[in-house]
């Protein structure tokens, strides 16, 4: 049986622990406190990582970690994405603003792990006035190589597409 390490990162708010707890088929492991600086519907924020897991096929099991998205936290980040086969950089699309909060996570993504397998979800598609995938692209210049998804992390089929497009990416690493 394969085994894989998939991260799920981006900024405060951006919908990484509704990711994992959409995909997870384990009751998810969540580290969430009361936040200072509410958004919105949020009033909690991770401060340690999310954890689930799911089993795509008989012989290939995905475990999910959530990293905690404030740049308090990015401490943790290097230890909780070492070993990992691929990462998925979860965006808040709904402005302008958000998506750019997503710049230092991906700049220290790229910086660290720079071959690393991965995807963009621009999260939040389902809400107005949101950034269309191709303008997330531009903003946080990403490659032309690697796929910026449209994503609304409540709804699991976008979900599981989503992991199957990092599945795929991986895969052409030869990693499973």
């Amino acid at each position: 049986m394969k085994i894989l390490k998939i991260v799920i990162a981006g900024s405060y708010g951006s919908g990484k622990t509704t990711f994992v707890k959409t995909l997870s088929e384990v009751v998810p492991l969540e580290t969430e406190v009361n936040t200072s600086d509410p958004r919105g519907e949020k009033r909690t924020t991770t401060v340690a990582f999310d954890y689930g897991r799911i089993a795509v096929r008989s012989d290939l099991v995905v475990h999910l970690f959530g990293l905690p998205g404030q740049e308090r936290f990015s401490f943790l980040w290097r230890g909780l994405s070492r070993g990992m086969h691929g990462y998925i950089l979860m965006v808040d699309s709904t402005s302008l603003d958000t998506v750019k909060e997503s710049i230092f996570v991906y700049g220290f993504l790229r910086e660290f792990f720079p071959y690393t397998p991965h995807v963009v979800a621009a999260n939040k598609q389902d809400l107005p006035n949101h950034v269309p995938p191709e303008e997330v692209r531009k903003l946080l210049e990403v490659p032309s190589r690697v796929k910026v998804l449209p994503l609304v992390a409540k709804d699991k089929e976008m979900v599981v597409n989503t992991l199957i497009s990092l599945l795929e990416e991986i895969k052409l690493t030869g990693e499973y």
